[in-house]
């Protein structure tokens, strides 16, 4: 059981290389106690502490996969995701949490270097 969280997303676009924040308006925080199951319409992530200070929302299989922050941001007015946020940090918490559900594969990665080498070398001339 979990609690649903709404997406903020960004003007800009999508910046999560298809995470689970582009496709749904609203997560499902399954690490807080809630009437909710994660579903299609509501993907489960976890509200995980990334160090000290540092809040973050990840997809459930984050130990097996490096995520990012993608560019959107997780937040509801229940009291139970603040009170969730200050147990984690130790001290009171009032706002949205960063979604890292970008993944990128050495692929990607490797098409990302290329372009950046691209536009340098562009830039240089």
């Amino acid at each position: 059981m979990g609690l649903h969280i709404y997406v903020y997303r960004d003007s800009l676009g999508d910046c999560t290389n298809h995470g689970v924040s582009a496709k749904s308006d609203q997560l499902c925080v399954i690490n807080i106690d809630g009437p909710f199951e994660p579903s299609d319409e509501y993907p489960a992530v976890i509200l995980d502490s990334h160090g000290p200070g540092i809040l973050r929302l990840v997809p459930p299989d984050h130990k097996d996969k490096w995520y990012m922050a993608g560019g959107n941001y997780g937040a509801t007015s229940d009291s139970r995701f603040s009170e969730a946020c200050e147990k984690l940090l130790g001290h009171r918490f009032y706002g949205a949490v960063p979604i890292h559900d970008r993944h990128e594969t050495e692929f990607d990665s490797m098409v990302v270097g290329v372009a950046q080498l691209t536009r340098r070398h562009r830039f240089d001339r």
